[in-house]
């Protein structure tokens, strides 16, 4: 039985190593990817849909049929057109009028407020959102249309991300602590999600995450 999931952040690296990943474990991917963009992910199994997500038709045809759609996106520099919120809504409108019930949202450790995090951590959460308000405000919007969905939904938040290879030990809960020093490779954070994908434990839940 063929098992479809549908990726926005398809062209990112944390999307390249997921779609990979999910492929190898014979998902069908498909993923929406704007106009310019590149993907140079081998294709066996993974479909591409080029558009924009301010174009609905577009990520309604990404949504249909999946079982699972994963949001990997994220802001840009210099921030100054959040697109983060609007785009995630529009996901789970499609995913409402196609029946899809599954949504994983990776956002980040430093959306938000959160007591699980050090002191110089936080300090650096509130001046991301000092320094960038829109991309600040957009990204807590984000997260709650997701847990306001009424769909089957995981929030991931992890730390600065690396390029390292995968390592295969993760940490993951609701009240992790995370400090100046916590990291994961991307190859770790995709592996953690398909896992998540593929044997749900955290639903209707934020997570925290590190290597």
């Amino acid at each position: 039985m063929s098992r479809t999931l549908a990726l926005f952040g398809i062209t990112g690296r944390t999307g390249q190593a997921l779609a990979s990943r999910a492929a190898d474990s014979g998902w069908i991917i498909r993923g929406l990817m704007r106009l310019g963009a590149e993907f140079p992910v081998r294709t066996t199994g993974i479909t591409i849909v080029n558009g924009e997500l301010t174009e609905y038709a577009r990520v309604a045809e990404t949504v249909a049929g999946s079982d699972v759609v994963c949001v990997l996106f994220g802001p840009r520099p210099p921030y100054l057109d959040p697109f983060c919120a609007a785009g995630t809504s529009a996901i789970v409108r499609a995913m409402r009028e196609s029946g899809c019930g599954r949504i994983i949202a990776l956002t980040g450790a430093m959306v938000g407020t959160a007591t699980n995090r050090s002191a110089p951590f936080s300090r650096l959460a509130r001046m991301y959102a000092g320094r960038q308000p829109v991309s600040a405000a957009d990204r807590i919007e984000q997260e709650r249309v997701v847990g306001e969905s009424g769909l089957d939904w995981t929030i991931i938040k992890p730390p600065r991300l690396t390029n390292g290879p995968a390592r295969g030990r993760v940490q993951s809960g609701p009240s992790l602590s995370v400090g100046l020093l916590s990291r994961i490779s991307r190859q770790d954070l995709a592996g953690f999600i398909l896992q998540e994908i593929e044997s749900p434990r955290y639903s209707c839940r934020r997570v925290f995450v590190k290597g």
